[in-house]
């Protein structure tokens, strides 16, 4: 049975998605090695929902579920065809959870490294409140996934028809819309105040925008993924698909701050490199740095570490006090010499 265009478009993300989670891993250990902050550890978490979110949308889609199916049509049903469509159920009930796990699990990496970076107090607190509304507002939303429907069979119960909470998960879209769209909401405020007074390059003012964009595209996801839903409840295509292409896009926006400036560094190490094949091979000399960076210096955002001191991470920060907050060496070129002088501390 061939692939349908969404399965194709589902599977696509999910490999690209995984291959962003494992390059940042990667660039984490090489920065850090195995001395991991709470963002690394819940990247890694993902990985897991994110694949048993994929796993479980594939099997509904193999087996069907309750959802569309009123008494008549359950009782034209085969006892095999019934069969099916309760594991389909059974996979939906738990996709549900995987899903939500999934995308609290990619607050917590923002959290955990808005909650590290050296903020004023005012930021700081702000982080702490919206980590206490995440917790309650998963917490809210489980209860909801797993109250909504009693008792619990009732999730995958074909016949008799157990009840639109049950079989359509209307509570399900609405409590989802309200406690996710309010999270993300509060997380993509941190950083505003920052970057609204900040001066900096044009190109990196961009490219922070389009950061923010992403942010604002999974809201605007989760708002759609509702109003579909719940506009045809019998369909549950379109709400799958958009959970995965609302969770795709998550993963880029919690990774790019890891992976952004790594991948600027490289570039611009490989642009220094032609640049300096380039003056040999006209017989110029001259000597200059071994890593081109962008602007006049490295700009970085430090971090606290487990010993409340303060670390490079590799990204921008922004004082209250300065236009711009500068640490004058980048973080990869200093590493080797960190390694032998010790953690920097302000």
């Amino acid at each position: 049975m061939p692939a349908t265009p969404f399965q194709v478009e589902a599977w696509t993300e999910y490999a690209i998605g995984t291959l962003i989670i494992l390059a940042r891993i990667a660039v984490r250990c090489s920065i850090v090695g195995w001395d991991w902050e709470g963002d690394d550890y819940f990247a890694v978490i993902a990985i897991f929902f994110w694949t048993g979110e994929l796993c479980m949308l594939e099997l509904i889609g193999q087996y069907g579920s309750i959802t569309g199916i009123n008494d008549e049509i359950a009782l034209s049903l085969t006892p095999e065809e019934t069969r099916r469509i309760v594991i389909g159920s059974k996979c939906l009930f738990a996709g549900w959870i995987l899903y939500v796990t999934m995308i609290w699990c990619l607050k917590s990496c923002m959290l955990f490294l808005f909650r590290r970076l050296t903020l004023d107090l005012r930021q700081m607190q702000l982080v702490n409140i919206t980590s206490g509304v995440c917790v309650a507002g998963y917490v809210s939303t489980v209860i909801v996934m797993l109250t909504k429907c009693l008792p619990i069979h009732k999730n995958w119960q074909v016949y008799p028809y157990p009840g639109d909470a049950c079989a359509l998960n209307i509570p399900n879209y609405l409590a989802l819309v309200v406690t996710n769209v309010t999270t993300d909401l509060m997380i993509l405020t941190i950083p505003l105040p920052l970057l609204w007074r900040v001066q900096m390059p044009l190109m990196r003012k961009i490219l922070c925008a389009l950061w923010l964009c992403m942010g604002i595209f999974i809201i605007i996801a989760t708002l759609l993924r509702c109003i579909l839903c719940l506009k045809d409840v019998s369909s549950i295509n379109l709400g799958t698909i958009w959970s995965i292409r609302e969770t795709f896009v998550a993963i880029i926006a919690v990774n790019a701050p890891i992976l952004g400036p790594w991948m600027t560094k490289k570039a611009s190490v490989i642009s220094s490199r032609g640049s300096k094949s380039k003056s040999n091979q006209s017989g110029e000399t001259g000597s200059g740095p071994g890593l081109v960076t962008i602007g006049q210096q490295s700009n970085r955002l430090e971090r606290l570490g487990k010993d409340g001191r303060a670390h490079k991470t590799g990204w921008t920060t922004i004082d209250d006090g300065s236009e711009e907050h500068i640490v004058g060496q980048d973080a990869y070129a200093a590493s080797r010499d960190t390694e032998s002088r010790g953690v920097e501390s302000r």
